[in-house]
């Protein structure tokens, strides 16, 4: 019997996070007396921060560490898992690894009867409204917490990773038990009870949050699947065709690479205030993939398709209130914002104020304290009236 996880993580800033989840997972499985063995598909591509990228866990009661390695470590992914965890809610949308192109559902590897294991304040309903059905019953399980970057550069220490190791334990106890897990974390830090006590907690609300997802419950998966070419399918000196470079003024009216959107690098995506815009073409020029087309009235459409929430934009534009960050799972398309502005830029203007005050949140500089939700400035269409200057009279 082999029990398998995946780890799926952003790159670079959750690296250290799926890691430790992984490794942990086996150390607190071989001192139940169980075989375990640790690995990932890949760590981060440094021209993608936030890359969803994968960490593995294996676990068996019966196989030799020999056999056990041999038949999980040989291959860059697996073909189905007992439970994948999702470090970053906004996964649920899709991921785009670079290991192979297209963008995949977050449920792909879950077989019959497994585990979809999600940290997050959403509902079921709410993730369920982006993660592709299956042809056949398995389960959506959630643990309470934030978005947790446990790797850019340092550990953000606010117990997710204690949370998931309970919350695993919760799942599938021939894995790890939830006493194994509290046990260890004990002895690693014997004078913080808080984390098996986090872990505890996990291990409880999974028993209460999970949830068997019926065949044909979820969304209708729309984006195309490739199907990569055998060895032997392919042919003697082909060749790569260059990006066919193109421009025309609108939206998507630059040319782009279409098998390679990076668009689900992103957490929280930009949402423009258009009437507020002075046209200053900052956000254009510091974009740093070029995700902004120019358009004829000298405005600048959004490319969410290519758009890895940097927040570059956000941070150069000089008009407070026009380009605000927020959460990724408000939005269900990549539908173009100038379009939706100039059909009707009243209804728009709302509807922007209205995503802008539900999803503002802010990474705090204090580790493991969760995320800061940010009060905005609700600014009226077409801006803030300007004060009447006062008139000396003649008398002044």
């Amino acid at each position: 019997m082999i029990k398998r996880v995946e780890i799926n993580y952003r790159g670079i800033f959750q690296k250290n996070l799926g890691k430790k989840i992984g490794s942990d997972i086996v150390i607190i499985a071989s001192r139940m007396g169980r075989i375990g063995f640790s690995n990932g598909r890949y760590s981060d591509s440094p021209e993608r921060n936030g890359i969803p990228c994968k960490y593995f866990a294996f676990v068996s009661h019966d196989l030799p560490e020999e056999e056990l390695e041999a038949e999980c470590g040989a291959k860059l992914d697996i073909d189905q898992c007992d439970i994948s965890v999702v470090l970053d809610d906004t996964m649920v949308k899709g991921v785009e690894p670079w290991g192979w192109h297209g963008v995949r559902p977050i449920n792909e590897k879950v077989q019959p009867g497994g585990t979809l294991l999600v940290i997050t304040k959403k509902s079921h309903d709410e993730l369920l409204q982006f993660i592709a059905k299956k042809p056949y019953s398995w389960k959506l399980a959630t643990y309470d917490g934030d978005l947790s970057f446990g790797g850019l550069w340092v550990f953000r220490d606010d117990l997710a990773h204690e949370k998931t190791l309970g919350a695993v334990a919760g799942i599938d106890s021939d894995i790890i038990g939830i006493e194994a897990v509290e046990a260890y974390l004990n002895y690693k830090n014997p004078k913080e009870p808080a984390r098996a006590e986090a872990a505890r907690k996990a291990y409880e609300e999974v028993a209460r949050t999970v949830r068997t997802v019926q065949p044909g419950e979820g969304a209708e998966w729309t984006h195309e699947i490739p199907v990569l070419p055998k060895w032997f399918q392919f042919m003697e000196g082909a060749a790569v065709p260059a990006v066919k470079r193109h421009f025309e003024l609108g939206p998507k009216g630059q040319s782009r690479n279409e098998t390679f959107k990076r668009g689900t690098t992103k957490n929280q995506r930009p949402v423009v205030r258009f009437d507020l815009c002075t046209k200053c073409t900052l956000c254009w020029l510091e974009c740093p993939d070029q995700c902004f087309d120019q358009t004829a009235d000298g405005l600048y459409d959004i490319a969410f398709e290519y758009c890895t929430g940097c927040n570059k934009c956000a941070q150069i534009c000089p008009v407070n209130e026009c380009i605000v960050m927020v959460d990724e799972l408000q939005f269900e398309d990549n539908s173009s914002p100038w379009q939706a502005y100039t059909a009707d830029p009243k209804k728009y203007t709302e509807w922007a104020e209205q995503k802008k005050s539900k999803g503002r949140y802010i990474h705090p500089f204090v580790t493991g304290t969760g995320l800061e939700y940010l009060e905005g400035e609700v600014v009226p269409f077409g801006g803030k009236p300007r004060a009447t200057p006062k008139i000396a009279g003649p008398d002044a």
